[in-house]
């Protein structure tokens, strides 16, 4: 599941639980200010008899609902792009060569003008901000560009993925995957 499902499903729980003490609160109201009406409808000097008072509670038991009240978006299904090329890269000269220079503060920054992140961000000639889901390896966003060269030798589909160290990026190796578009980029 992931933590955007995780983060509907907690909202709906909590709108559920918000919801159910919300009513609690209306019957209790209902029943306090029915028994201030009962009371009040009767002559003042009229006594009530305790059987009175037993006959304005009601005999229910209430349950909670377990449908949802809200219909949550369906999330749309993945589409297949094909069959990519994915390799990996870090912010070291050998992989982003004279771009890995002048890094502000060590905080290397993608195409999209994002800082990238291992295990989120990727290069891919796909728009900026793509969410794509690489088979077996998980969900990624497009936040770079690889090199021209290389998207002239290699084509359109490939991603290569972003790690932290170059040691991590060159045991990645290349691998031949499915590609599912998850996302389009926001306009």
């Amino acid at each position: 599941m992931s933590k955007r499902q995780q983060r509907r499903k907690a909202l709906n729980q909590r709108f559920r639980r918000m919801f159910l003490v919300a009513l609690l609160m209306g019957l209790a109201m209902g029943f306090v200010f029915g028994r201030c009406s009962a009371v009040n409808s009767k002559a003042p000097d009229a006594p009530i008899e305790p059987d009175q008072l037993t006959a304005v509670i009601p005999d229910v038991t209430l349950e909670p609902v377990e449908t949802p009240l809200v219909e949550e978006p369906a999330e749309p299904e993945p589409v297949l792009l094909g069959s990519f090329r994915i390799t990996a890269y870090c912010s070291c000269e050998k992989c982003c060569g004279e771009w890995a220079k002048n890094r502000p503060n060590g905080i290397v920054y993608g195409a999209a003008g994002v800082e990238l992140k291992a295990g989120v961000s990727c290069a891919s000639p796909l728009p900026l901000g793509t969410v794509v889901e690489v088979e077996g390896l998980g969900e990624y966003i497009v936040q770079d560009r690889p090199a021209q060269w290389v998207i002239d030798k290699y084509g359109e589909n490939q991603i290569d993925i972003y790690f932290d160290n170059h040691e991590a990026a060159s045991a990645f190796g290349l691998k031949q995957l499915n590609v599912y578009l998850k996302g389009e980029p926001e306009k």
